[in-house]
Order: C-alpha cells, then structure tokens, then sequence
C-alpha cells in the first residue's frame, strides 16, 4: 500500500514537471514563430527580389515606387469595430516594415507616391485629416523633401463614385504635399497628370525621340486603358516615353505605338512571373507600369512596391513583392488554436 502511495506521487510529481516543460517549450516555440514572420520572413523574402546594377552611377536614376497605401482611418466602422484599433496599428506596422525593406534594398534616388495615400482622406475632417498626416509621415518618413514626389488619388481629393472634387480638398493636398508639376533629376524629367481633374502640368512640347531628357508622365489612374480626348491631350502635348500609375491595386505592363496607338500588349506581373523588365525607350512604343499597392488591406493577394532604374535611353524595371500578411495572419489564428489544444490537453489529462 505504502508502495502504491509512494509510486502514485512519484508519477505526479514527474507529470509536474513535465508539464512546465512541455508549456515552457510551446511558449518558446511560439515566440520563435512570432519572429520569423515578424522580422525573419521579411529577410527571407528579399532573396527573391532582383537587384538592378548601373554601369554609370552618374547617369543613372533610382525609383522607388509606392501605390495605394491607403492607411486606414482613424474611426473605421466595420463588424470588427471592437478590434479596429488593433486592424489598423497591424496596418501601419506591416507598411511601415515593408517599406523599410524595400527602402534599404533599392537606396533610391527618388521615391514617388502615386497617389490613395488615405483611406478616406477626402471626406475626413481638418482634425482626422492632421492625425493621418502623422501616421501616413510615421511610416514613410521623409529623408529629403527632393527625394520624395507625391501625386493625389481619388481617396485624397474625390473623383470617384459620388465624392465630390473640392477646392477646399485640393488646396489640403496640396499644401500638405506641396510641389511643382514639373520636377526634373538631371536626365529626367517628371511630369504630374491629374486625370481625376483632368489637368495637365504646364511644359514646353515634348519631344518623343529625344532621349536626352526622359519625360515620364505620373498619374494616379492609369491613362492607356481606356482612350479619351484627355489621354490624348496628354500624350500629344508631353509625348512622355514611359508613364507611371497605379490606382488598380494590379501589376502590369501595358505598351502602344506612341503615335498611332491602336493596339495594346498587356503584360501582367505576378509573384510567379517576375523578372528584370528591359526596355528602350523614344524608340516607338511608349510604356504604361501599374504598380501594384503595397496594402494588404485592398484585398488583394499579390501586394509590393515599384522598382525602376533609368539610366541613359535604358529602362530596368521590377517588382518587389511582399510577404502575404494575409497567409501569415491565418498562421497565427493556427497557431493560436493549436496552443489552446496543448493547452486543454495538459489540463486535464491525469
């Protein structure tokens, strides 16, 4: 009897201890997880971006660029109300962290914002509008105001849907992000076309053909899909050899014969199918890149930032593709519920 006594507290004791064990071991294991999606998996994924060389430094140009980051407002009202506090800081961390990456690993000479910098910037009031001017300048901080172009979107000023373009909404754009519609980087010159307002930046007729100076048009909504008396205006007065959009929350290429522009070759890009696009430019066709948003929040699976490389006639062009926050999140709910299994199962075995 005394045996059995002995042999039964001999067992829960070692069960005891095990079981500390077994919970350190699961919290450590958790934890390791957390960092690996956190901060290794971003690591991890820049092996499969492709560097861009320059064979002259001196003529050659960097480009960094972001579409539709869309930071969320700061009231977002949605079923997950009680949580939105935690939907938008995981938001603003992903972004900020994502463009760190990418920043680091372009070191461009220019970053440009190619507009839908808010969710709602153009209905949110004067007081909302500031706190998300703060956020929006904490996760892409400014280095040097020469360094960075922003364009307006339809989020930022209105123009789609029954949101109303105001003075009022231009005038708050503007003098928060105040810059010329003709900037120019020594072979480069970039032009902003507004197509929500239909305005077109005052500049001397372009000339296709010579590439002495590069003239690449930066609109939010893209100009070669649909054609218009606009678009027309736009590419018969700046005759830009390359053009720049985002808006879609898609990556594509889209090219045309700069004159005759009747047909369209479309080439889209996707974590599958990603390279170093190579083009020469003032030859025939002009080029149209969508840039794909950088925010998981629109809903779309394949998410990332521009990265071109201009150096004399010659475009170098790809996409730096992010992790999926999507795929990572659903980990985490696994994860979560696998811990509450262990956790239940040492409970109450005996």
């Amino acid at each position: 009897m005394l045996r059995m006594v002995y042999f039964r507290y001999f067992n829960r004791r070692i069960f005891s201890i095990c079981k500390k064990h077994i919970i350190i071991f699961i919290l450590l294991l958790s934890l390791f997880y957390v960092y690996y999606v956190e901060i290794l998996s971003h690591v991890y994924n820049e092996r499969n971006w492709f560097h861009i060389e320059c064979s002259n430094t001196s003529k050659c140009l960097k480009i960094l660029l972001v579409a539709d980051p869309q930071i969320i407002e700061h009231e977002e009202k949605d079923i997950w109300n009680h949580l939105r506090f935690i939907t938008k800081y995981d938001s603003d961390s992903y972004l900020k962290k994502t463009y760190r990456h990418a920043l680091n690993f372009a070191q461009p000479d220019v970053t440009i914002f190619l507009g839908d910098l808010m969710d709602e910037g153009s209905i949110a009031t004067d007081e909302e509008y500031n706190e998300n001017l703060n956020r929006f300048f904490n996760i892409f901080p400014k280095q040097d105001d020469n360094k960075h172009i922003w364009i307006p979107g339809d989020n930022d000023i209105g123009g789609e849907g029954l949101e109303r373009i105001t003075p009022k909404k231009i005038n708050r754009f503007m003098s928060n992000f105040d810059q010329a519609d003709v900037i120019e980087f020594e072979q480069v010159t970039f032009l902003k076309v507004n197509y929500l307002t239909h305005s077109v930046p005052k500049y001397k007729k372009g000339n296709f053909y010579n590439t002495s100076m590069i003239n690449i048009a930066l609109s939010h909504v893209p100009l070669m899909f649909v054609p218009s008396v606009f678009v027309e205006k736009v590419m018969s007065h700046l005759q830009p050899q390359l053009i720049f959009a985002g808006h879609k929350h898609r990556a594509m290429i889209i090219s045309t014969s700069a004159f005759l522009r009747q047909d369209r070759h479309i080439v889209p890009i996707t974590t599958e199918y990603n390279k170093v696009f190579k083009f020469t430019l003032g030859l025939n066709d002009v080029y149209e890149i969508l840039v794909p948003t950088c925010s998981y929040r629109m809903g779309t699976e394949n998410i990332g930032f521009g990265y071109a490389v201009i150096e004399n006639d010659e475009l170098k062009y790809t996409v730096l593709w992010s992790p999926s926050r999507f795929h990572q999140l659903w980990n985490y709910i696994f994860v979560l519920l696998m811990l509450l299994v262990c956790f239940i199962i040492i409970k109450f075995y005996k």
